[in-house]
This record gives structure tokens, C-alpha cells and sequence, in this order.
């Protein structure tokens, strides 16, 4: 048993961080404390936080994309969960009353991305610019509601609708 330093509950050392520097070889926060000190410390410095990551990812890019591949490929499962869910709020956000003409424009918005992709390099994709799984609103998947545009501007979107000014 240890003595918690933050909330001073004494608790089992498997409700305690392991660290090899200390005398019983635990911290002397439990983890309770720790998570909690964690969430309101992100709360409070998320810009600064995020943006540290986000330079991280920047000056790390092929550590990180490396460490993402990995990652999908030691969790297929999740990653098919991902397409399967994006695949269904894709088909559930085509409307049923869209015409062979609608559905030959969407087919060329992607194809358009292909062609800049191959005549100007870098990555081009199409973005919905009402998302179909937004926070606030939900958008179509219909051909006014998609644009081809560079991936860097997508995903730095993400899944959010910025209203034009």
C-alpha cells in the first residue's frame, strides 16, 4: 500500500505509475491524480499544446507517418471500423433524389483530383465542404458540396465547417 501525495488516500501500488527512480519503485501520485491533473492541464494550454504537436508533426513528418503506417497495420481492425463508418455516413448522405447527371459530377470531382495529382504533383482530394459527420452541421455528399482541393488545406479542415466571409 502507498500514500497518494495529491489526494492522500492510501491505495494498492498497481493504482500507482511504475518509476524505476523512486525507493518503492512507483510515483508518489496515483493515477487517478495524475489523469486528472493531465485533462485539466490540456484544458487549459490546449492552443499551446496543439500547436507544439502539430510543429512536432511538421518537423517529424517521416517519423510520423511511419509511426501511423505502423499503427495501421498493428490495428486493421480499427482501421476498417474507420472506412466502414465513413463509408456508411458517405452513403447515407447521398440523397436518393440525385439525378445520373449528379452522380457523374461527383464521379468527376474525384477524377479531377487524380489529374492534378498526375499534372501538378503534389496530393489533391476532395473535400466536403460542409462535412458529413460535423460537430455543429451535417453536409450532403452531393456535387455542390464537394470541392478538389490540395490535401494539406483538407486536412488542416479536418472535420470542420468554416462558413465563407
Amino acid at each position: 500500500m502507498k500514500k497518494c501525495s495529491v489526494c492522500l488516500t492510501e491505495k494498492p501500488f498497481d493504482a500507482f505509475h511504475k518509476d524505476a527512480s523512486r525507493n518503492d519503485g512507483h510515483r508518489n501520485r496515483c493515477k487517478v491524480c495524475v489523469a486528472s491533473y493531465m485533462r485539466k492541464h490540456y484544458t487549459e494550454n490546449k492552443d499551446a499544446i496543439v500547436a507544439k504537436v502539430n510543429a512536432w508533426v511538421v518537423a517529424n513528418r517521416q517519423r510520423h507517418n511511419k509511426k501511423c503506417n505502423l499503427w495501421a497495420k498493428n490495428n486493421p481492425a480499427k482501421v476498417n471500423a474507420r472506412t466502414a463508418r465513413r463509408y456508411v455516413a458517405k452513403t447515407q448522405a447521398t440523397p436518393k433524389w440525385l439525378t445520373a447527371d449528379d452522380h457523374w459530377m461527383i464521379t468527376e470531382a474525384y477524377e479531377l483530383a487524380k489529374l492534378r495529382q498526375r499534372i501538378l504533383g503534389g496530393t489533391w482530394e476532395v473535400d466536403h465542404i460542409v462535412p458529413l459527420r460535423g460537430k455543429k452541421v451535417s453536409g450532403l455528399h452531393t456535387p455542390w458540396n464537394l470541392r478538389v482541393v490540395q490535401a494539406n488545406e483538407n486536412r488542416k479542415k479536418s472535420n470542420k465547417f468554416e462558413a465563407v466571409t
